[in-house]
């Protein structure tokens, strides 16, 4: 099953008055989440252009999604896979992950130490990583894929004046503000992040020392910055205002799209990477 063609919904409840506000739900993707995206066209990419043999091992490093969509094409296509991934990622990603059939390396420390522990088995001739934090195709899944389907789907005349969408690799900002700015041209385009010393699981500070490659940061014209807390008690708003049950960093998304349109109107399409269930082991769900 290929990724792609995930609904793109309106949120009328949320929307401050006299804006329009929607959503693309990216839980619909086959393992849940935005990434299934990148990792379909990386892993194919891989195994077209010869990088990636019949039966050869993969590593990769990831928070969560990226590894868990990586490991469904990679154990359904013979081809082992070890995931190097950040102790501190919730417990149901590293459940998927082991249940999708990945060897799992937890690593103390940020995403950049999953990636360099990445790297060096990759050295050390133990897999082939495609590593989604330079791999070119990570943005292309999103030109050539999402931005297209938010054009396809768009049911207004007018087309959206903002974009608003997590920054983690950098793949989905990237991809998303090319495609759409070339049917688009104007499109304001809203990084949405965490404090660097506040993270939300699958989203990154422009202000951490490492920055990937595959990011094109030239091409986001707002920034803004949304703590932990903040972006969970929007994750409560929204399952009560529109009975969607998004995760933690789409809670920051939403949080950033309303302050937009609360103070600038206008419309904007937000990217939902995925779903609140991934992250119910976490607070503040445990005290509900």
């Amino acid at each position: 099953m290929q990724p792609g063609n995930t609904p793109l919904v309106e949120f009328r409840n949320l929307a401050p008055e006299g804006t329009r506000l929607f959503a693309k739900l990216e839980w619909y993707n086959p393992t849940g989440s935005i990434k299934d995206r990148p990792a379909w066209f990386m892993f194919h990419n891989a195994v077209e252009s010869g990088r990636l043999r019949d039966g050869e091992p993969i590593v990769e490093a990831t928070s969560g999604n990226t590894g868990i969509g990586l490991t469904r094409l990679a154990v359904t296509n013979g081809h082992p896979i070890a995931i190097c991934i950040p102790a501190s990622a919730t417990e149901e990603r590293k459940l998927l992950l082991r249940s999708y059939g990945a060897d799992l390396i937890e690593v103390d420390g940020a995403p950049a130490d999953a990636l360099a522990r990445a790297q060096e088995l990759a050295d050390d001739g133990e897999g082939v990583i495609l590593n989604q934090y330079v791999n070119r195709w990570n943005a292309y899944a999103h030109f050539f894929g999402t931005s297209m389907e938010i054009v396809r789907e768009w049911p207004l005349d007018a087309p959206a004046g903002h974009l608003h969408a997590a920054y983690g690799t950098g793949g989905t900002l990237t991809g998303n503000s090319r495609g759409l700015a070339h049917h688009w041209p104007g499109i304001r385009v809203h990084s949405v992040e965490p404090f660097y010393e506040d993270p939300i699981s699958g989203m990154r500070s422009q202000d951490d020392p490492y920055q990937p490659p595959v990011a094109d940061l030239s091409l986001v014209t707002d920034r803004h910055q949304v703590a932990r807390a903040t972006a969970e008690a929007m994750v409560l708003e929204t399952i009560r205002a529109e009975g969607h049950f998004v995760g933690t960093s789409s809670g920051a998304i939403i949080h950033a799209a309303l302050e937009t349109l609360s103070r600038e109107g206008g419309t904007s399409v937000m990217l939902l990477p995925d779903a609140g269930w991934k992250y119910l082991s976490n607070e503040p769900w445990t005290s509900i």
